[in-house]
């Protein structure tokens, strides 16, 4: 229920809030493949970024996890 709880503003804004993190992986280029949003230590949602050969994204999915 991630669209019930957090709007898109809450979700560019995440860390603005005490208590809420974001981690982030990247490939070996440098960019991010994978973010995850924490609240409380506890994961809320993760992004994931596809990049295509070009090393532009071309796809991001978010789910709960």
């Amino acid at each position: 229920m991630i669209g019930g709880i957090y709007t898109e503003v809450t979700r560019d804004a995440w860390t603005t809030i005490p208590g809420r993190d974001v981690k982030m992986v990247n490939n070996a280029d440098g960019n991010p493949i994978k973010i995850t949003y924490l609240s409380d230590g506890k994961i809320a949602f993760v992004k994931y970024l596809t990049y295509d050969t070009n090393k532009a994204i071309i796809e991001i999915s978010c789910k709960e996890e």
